[in-house]
C-alpha cells in the first residue's frame, strides 16, 4: 500500500494554476551530518522574442517585469516502493518575475534521507479576489519600430504540474533545488504581428491582455501556458 508522508507550511489559501515549463534538480553533499534540504528557485525569461509576421518584418514582445502569486507549492518524490514523501507549502507566496526573488522565501526545507525514483512539482495560482494572480508588463515593437506597453493578466482554474521519473539521491547534507522558469515568450509564441498590431489600448496607451480585454490574444496566450507544461523537463 502506497505510504505518504507529508512536510507542511499552512496559511490561508485557495486554489488556481499556474503554468512552468522547466524544472532542474541540483544536489551537492554537505560534509556537515544534517538533514538534505529542498529549496525552491524561480525565474522569468525577460529576452525579447520575434513575433510572427508572416510576410512582414520581424517584430520583438518581451516581458521585463511582473508579479506571480501562488497560494499552495508541493514538492513530492516516490521511492521503488512507490511510498511518497513530499513538502507542501499553502500560504500566500509573491514572485518577482524579473529577479525569481520571492516573499516568503523557500529555501532549506527539511527532508527526509532517501533514494527516490519520480520526482513531481505542482504549483496553484493565489484565488482570494478579482485581482489576477499573474501580472507581466512589458512592451511590443511593430513594423514601424514603435514601441507599444503591454500587460498580461491571468486567471485561470486549472491545475499543473510537471514531474521527472530517474533516481535522486538524497543523501545526509544535500541540497536539492526545484528551479521554475516561467516563459512568456513560449506562451505567446500562438499570437501574430497582425493581431498585436490590431490590438486595443487603455485609456493609458497600454495594450492590455485579459479576459475582458483583447480577448481572442488572451486566449492564445492561455493555450499556450497550457502546451507550455508539457515542455520536457530535463536534470
Amino acid at each position: 500500500m502506497k505510504q505518504l508522508t507529508k512536510i507542511k507550511m499552512k496559511e490561508s489559501v485557495k486554489y488556481l494554476a499556474i503554468i512552468f515549463i522547466a524544472l532542474v534538480f541540483t544536489a551537492c553533499d554537505d560534509e556537515t551530518n544534517s538533514s538534505p534540504s529542498v529549496s525552491f528557485s524561480f525565474k522569468g525569461n525577460t529576452s525579447a522574442s520575434t513575433v510572427s509576421a508572416g510576410r512582414s518584418i520581424a517584430n520583438t514582445l518581451e516581458f521585463t517585469s511582473g508579479t506571480i502569486k501562488l497560494s499552495r507549492i508541493q514538492f513530492e518524490v516516490e521511492t521503488e516502493d512507490v511510498d511518497s514523501v513530499e513538502v507542501e507549502i499553502e500560504r500566500v507566496i509573491e514572485i518577482d518575475f524579473a529577479t525569481g526573488e520571492t516573499s516568503p522565501n523557500l529555501e532549506n526545507l527539511v527532508f527526509p534521507i532517501g533514494t527516490y525514483e519520480e520526482a513531481r512539482v505542482e504549483l496553484e495560482l493565489l484565488d482570494e479576489n478579482s485581482d489576477p494572480s499573474v501580472v507581466l508588463e512589458g512592451t511590443f515593437t511593430d513594423s514601424d519600430n514603435e514601441t507599444h506597453p503591454i500587460r498580461f493578466e491571468f486567471n485561470s482554474g486549472e491545475t499543473f504540474e510537471v514531474e521527472k521519473e530517474g533516481r535522486v539521491v538524497f543523501g545526509e547534507g544535500a541540497q536539492v533545488l526545484a528551479e521554475v522558469t516561467f516563459d512568456p515568450v513560449v506562451w505567446f509564441a500562438g499570437v501574430t504581428l497582425e493581431e498585436l498590431s490590431s490590438a486595443t489600448k487603455n485609456d493609458n496607451g497600454v495594450i492590455v491582455i485579459s479576459e475582458t480585454s483583447n480577448a481572442d490574444i488572451f486566449d492564445i496566450a492561455a493555450d499556450g501556458l497550457d502546451l507550455a507544461t508539457e515542455v520536457e523537463i530535463k536534470m
